[in-house]
């Protein structure tokens, strides 16, 4: 979180758990590549920033060696960190890279970050900072300070190099959360610090929400969690701040410890009665694991993608007919790959706006948010 950041937040005239809630997310948002949401409401009105994409953690014994890793950074190498921290002004996390990653290096780490974060298994060395790019040797990876830039081999990367890179996000995630929370900012609430899900107490409102979620997961994506006990389900609640027509609400993130590719939900209910607001599937590996066709045939299904994200607004939400709908087919993969697994429709209905994001090879909503 760089102090620009900082500064323009403190500007806004909101409320201090509005407030925390955007310091939640934005903590979290560049460690993702999706943009189901590009067009999301409150951040893009305040500041521009996207709100959606989160990470918790996976399985409990492992994770205490990931964190004895961050409590036993040296400080010469905390303060390198702290240092990336502070000039860290890119909107994602690509911009500050040399390159992107492949998609079969995005693969890898998939995996490797659950040998990383489950297991304890960590890289020889860790990610070397350099001051100028004249220190940087050949096929090293390294963040160079004097361009604000970490440099990433030209080549496929080798697992220690991806390793490096998972430790590299870990240890800068950490470092930014110190900062956060020597200002008073609750930066285990959704977020990188959550080493376990939401303590969950028989009969509470807690087990009704995490019940009421779960649900809809299953009912909506065909998700059963209960399936996989290294799910980490964390619940927070939001109070309404009318200000900005925002009703309470809660928010339910279902997510594994991970650098932001793999995927993971999110579900958001409305707090009076727990109705659906939001179900949004994120991360970079439910892309990477749709079938691709290229723009014209996008564009060729047009209509039957429409009438699947009508039918399930309908399904969900009771609405009908739309007054307008926007159909996005755009995407960005690495490799070079023109193409799109899936499209983004955005449908309005009088005051409402409803986002959907579509699979196009069976066209099915994986995404939704009512605004």
């Amino acid at each position: 979180m760089n102090n620009e950041f900082k500064n323009i937040l403190s500007n806004i005239e909101i409320s201090d758990d509005m407030k925390r809630r955007i310091y939640s997310d934005c903590i979290k948002q560049k460690r993702t590549k999706d943009i189901t949401f590009r067009y999301s409401g409150l951040l893009s009105v305040l500041i521009g920033l996207l709100i959606f994409g989160t990470l918790s953690i996976g399985a409990a014994a492992a994770v205490i060696s990931v964190k004895q890793r961050m409590e036993e950074m040296p400080e010469e190498e905390y303060e390198d960190y702290a240092y990336e921290v502070e000039n860290d002004t890119f909107i994602t996390s690509d911009e500050g890279y040399s390159r992107e990653l492949t998609d079969s290096e995005i693969a890898r780490i998939i995996k490797l970050e659950r040998d990383y974060y489950d297991n304890g298994v960590f890289p020889k060395e860790a990610m070397a900072h350099l001051e100028t790019k004249d220190e940087l040797k050949d096929g090293q990876m390294a963040y160079v300070a004097e361009d604000n830039l970490i440099y990433l081999p030209d080549g496929e990367m080798s697992d220690e190099q991806l390793l490096q890179y998972i430790d590299h996000d870990t240890k800068k995630w950490y470092v930014n959360a110190q900062a956060l929370e020597e200002e008073g900012f609750e930066t285990d609430i959704n977020s990188q610090l959550s080493y376990e899900s939401t303590p969950i107490t028989p009969g509470s409102t807690e087990e009704t929400v995490r019940q009421k979620a779960e649900a809809y997961l299953t009912e909506y994506l065909g998700v059963d969690i209960n399936a996989d006990p290294t799910w980490i389900v964390i619940v927070d609640h939001f109070e309404a701040d009318p200000e900005i027509d925002m009703d309470a609400t809660y928010m339910v993130d279902v997510s594994k410890k991970s650098t932001g590719y793999a995927t993971g939900y999110q579900i958001e209910l409305k707090a009076s009665d727990l109705s659906l607001l939001m179900l949004n599937t994120y991360g970079y590996q439910f892309e990477l694991e749709a079938k691709r066709y290229s723009f014209d045939e996008a564009n060729a299904m047009e209509a039957d993608v429409v009438e699947s994200a009508k039918a399930m607004l309908h399904e969900i939400f009771g609405a009908d007919e739309p007054d307008s709908y926007e159909y996005d087919n755009e995407s960005d993969y690495s490799d070079g790959a023109a193409g799109t697994g899936h499209v983004t429709v955005i449908f309005r209905y009088g005051d409402d706006t409803y986002f959907t994001r579509i699979r196009l090879e069976d066209k099915k909503v994986i995404s939704f948010y009512k605004r």
